[in-house]
């Protein structure tokens, strides 16, 4: 079984399976294609957390591959041109929002590492096999499906640059993706990346080492070198997934296992032990009660996380106390008596963010793999006069304030 939003990904994994593939085979297969078909929302350059489940070997374990900043990148370097974060807490309003468009912006590639390391230590087919279905849409061509258009029409919340603004950026982005007056390129439009696809066969050749250590590297540096950009050769070659045992919970006596800060399983775990206190059945599905409970559950782990979880490598997370049965009940009883919690960072009109994607991979062995990764990307990365058409991660989507004293690279790492 492969479950992804894009039609053409789910048969990339598919074709994995039919051909011998395990779930993780599968999973970066359809991971790949996802990258080709919908740009904004992933990329191999882009960052995520994948968990693999493989019972026969005893195997449960995280790839958390969150994106770092570049050593280069400093604290205080926007200092001069904030103009305010974000009420949702997941950015900042910079002056010519040079944390979200521009070389400057571009975090270090963490997606492609991970794929590569997880199918190195899991896989089942040959690294090519796995590449082949996303080079041949690359080349073969897709269609601008309605869930993407719609994304495309997306004008940006808070400050953030539109989508539109993303896709037209480069030179190559525009050609690729937008119509001659520069709107999105409509429902039904053929679209085919011949560079991405030649990008992707070199990866397929040579492995991601010709992404972070080889030709495609060299590229990539002397292209950030002519436009002011961060990322050195020391960046791609020194990046590393980590590999992590999952964070364990339990709900109603099954046992739940979720990724590590910074990702957002804590706050899961949280949300269940909360709801774990009142019966839900009872209080009848989406009834006025229900809705209730859910959401002051979901507002209680909003306020907890902002306060508490960042990046373990430059925060202390009080882990222990934010997954208790006991402090779960606490603030249970707060909900059963009415008490309402605040989020001040948001509105109620506030459009909610919607760029990330999702695969979940189960085989017939029963391994599953369940991938979540992310792009806030503008597309069409002309690298060394050669458009390789990468979507690239940007410092615009998740940062924590600067003021607080926190560093740069604990900033992009909650990506």
């Amino acid at each position: 079984m492969v479950v992804c939003p894009q039609p053409e990904a789910a048969e990339a994994g598919i074709e994995i399976l039919r051909a011998g593939g395990n779930a993780v085979d599968a999973a970066i297969a359809c991971g790949l294609a996802q990258t080709v078909v919908d740009p904004l929302m992933c990329g191999i350059a882009g960052f995520g957390s994948l968990a693999i489940y493989k019972p026969a070997e005893s195997v449960h374990e995280y790839l958390d591959f969150h994106a770092p900043a570049p050593k280069a990148a400093r604290p205080d370097m926007w200092a001069d041109l904030v103009e305010g974060e974000t009420r949702d807490g997941f950015g900042f309003v910079l002056k010519g929002q040079v944390n979200d468009l521009g070389y400057q912006s571009i975090c270090v590639p963490a997606s492609l590492r991970a794929y590569e390391m997880a199918h190195r230590a899991h896989g089942r087919l040959p690294w090519k096999a796995v590449c082949e279905p996303a080079i041949r849409w690359a080349e073969d061509g897709y269609f601008v499906r309605p869930a993407m258009y719609s994304f495309w029409l997306d004008e940006g919340t808070m400050g953030r640059a539109s989508s539109a603004d993303r896709l037209a950026y480069s030179a190559s982005g525009r050609a690729m993706y937008c119509r001659p007056d520069g709107s999105p390129k409509r429902i039904g439009a053929p679209l085919r990346n011949l560079d991405y696809a030649a990008t992707l066969r070199q990866i397929a050749e040579d492995g991601a080492d010709v992404f972070y250590r080889g030709e495609i590297a060299d590229r990539i540096v002397a292209d950030m070198a002519a436009h002011g950009g961060l990322i050195t050769k020391a960046d791609l070659e020194s990046y590393r997934p980590k590999r992590v045992a999952p964070l364990d919970g339990t709900y109603r006596g099954r046992r739940i296992a979720t990724n590590q800060p910074p990702g957002g399983g804590i706050m899961l775990l949280e949300m269940l032990n909360i709801l774990e206190q009142f019966d839900l059945a009872a209080l009848g599905h989406n009834t006025p009660e229900f809705i209730r409970v859910v959401c002051e559950t979901m507002k209680r782990a909003t306020v907890d996380k902002d306060r508490l979880v960042g990046d373990p490598a430059f925060v202390d997370i009080p882990i222990d106390r934010l997954t208790s049965k006991v402090y779960a009940a606490e603030l249970a009883e707060d909900i059963r008596h009415g008490v309402k919690a605040e989020v001040s960072r948001l509105q109620p009109a506030d459009v909610v963010p919607k760029d990330t994607t999702h695969v979940s991979v189960v085989d017939a062995d029963g391994n599953c793999v369940s991938m979540t990764h992310w792009t806030v990307c503008r597309t069409g990365w002309r690298v060394a006069g050669v458009r390789d058409s990468i979507a690239v991660l940007s410092m615009g989507g998740v940062e924590w304030s600067v003021s607080q004293g926190s560093s740069i690279s604990m900033i992009v790492s909650e990506y």
